[in-house]
């Protein structure tokens, strides 16, 4: 195991030097002030398959959407909304009035942390000034989105990170956020850790995780309770997303039960997966495919085929914006060059599923 250990941080390191000598894209965007942020797939039509939606932002801020079929995305120019995520906002994507059909939400941050929210009809987001909370994910802090208390509709939760380290939830009520000062942890993902929200027990109500990367690449659950997350040091996994691997998460082998994944990206391309055993994560060198999301692509997740499992997808961006999916079998991701779009999330555009750090 520790020989094992010790050539996958030699592979980690290789890949990661190599990467920064990489010339980047000119189309790819620099994570957003704060570290970044990560988002999985939305199901927008609520037929049981995820599909892929794409921010554009700045003053234009419109947002397209391209409905999974099960082997690809369908629509190129399909615009749900003209009027959402502008400027440099953070979008995510959840169910957040619980009908069944994913939403999405944008967060201002900075001095004034207004949260709007567009529900889906099925085909198309409603609503331009629909503010869902008018003070949360202030500064720099990071927002993400799960159902943190078990009620089929999605909450929105911020990490301020740095020395504080606090996590505040607001619950959604189907109409609004509610609570400003909920703090559910006063000590998770702290300075720069990469966090993410899954429920890795399979009790119903999304957990939060933390990725500490870098040399010792731990992995940090915090459980719901339903109004709070529980346990500051339990450590999942004690190696794993090493580097600046950029790391996700989703229900891989179909049990119930979300998982991590890690992308090492770069001209390497792997990627890892360590399977949630309900209180820990198994699988250190558990390589689920061997080039996926090369070069600095946005990789995301997401269940495109509606099986039950999390499949994984890439985002090219740039002009030629292609989107490749590999599909989850529970043991690997099969399929390297099958291409599900060809023409999605151009330029600097923001992906969602997408992880941006």
């Amino acid at each position: 195991m520790h020989r094992n250990r010790r050539l996958l941080a030699l592979a980690a390191v290789t890949a990661i030097t190599m990467a920064a000598q990489i010339t980047p894209s000119a189309a790819v965007a620099a994570p957003p002030a704060g570290g970044g942020f990560s988002g999985v797939a939305g199901d927008f039509n609520g037929d049981g398959r995820d599909d892929i939606v794409t921010f554009t932002r700045g003053p234009a801020a419109d947002v397209y959407v391209a409905l999974s079929t099960g082997q690809s995305f369908a629509g190129t120019g399909v615009k749900w909304h003209d009027y959402f995520a502008v400027g440099t906002e953070t979008p995510l994507v959840g169910d957040f009035n619980g009908d069944g059909k994913d939403d999405i939400a944008t967060f201002t941050k900075g001095a004034s942390a207004d949260v709007y929210v567009a529900l889906s009809t099925g085909s198309s987001f409603v609503g331009t000034g629909v503010k869902w909370h008018d003070y949360f994910a202030a500064g720099t802090e990071v927002p993400a989105v799960g159902d943190f208390n078990g009620d089929g509709k999605d909450d929105i939760a911020t990490f301020t990170r740095g020395a504080a380290a606090d996590v505040y939830v607001a619950l959604s009520t189907g109409s609004s956020f509610s609570g400003t000062g909920w703090k559910w942890h006063d000590f998770f993902a702290v300075g720069t850790e990469v966090p993410a929200v899954g429920d890795f027990n399979g009790d119903g109500k999304d957990d939060i995780a933390t990725f500490t990367r870098g040399a010792t690449a731990d992995v940090y659950v915090a459980l719901s309770t339903g109004s709070s997350f529980s346990g500051t040091g339990v450590k999942w996994h004690d190696y794993f997303a090493v580097g600046s691997e950029l790391p996700s998460v989703g229900d891989f082998n179909g049990d119930g039960r979300d998982d991590i994944v890690t992308f090492t990206r770069g001209p390497a391309a792997d990627v890892y997966v360590a399977l949630s055993r309900g209180s820990y994560f198994a699988g250190t060198g558990v390589k689920w495919h061997d080039f996926f999301a090369v070069g600095a692509e946005i990789p995301g997740t997401g269940d495109f085929t509606g099986d039950g499992r999390t499949d994984i997808a890439t985002f090219t961006r740039g002009a030629a914006a292609d989107v490749y999916v590999a599909r989850s079998t529970g043991r690997r991701f099969v399929g390297t060059g099958v291409k599900w779009h060809d023409f999605f999330a151009v330029g600097a555009e923001i992906p969602q599923p997408g992880i941006l750090w």
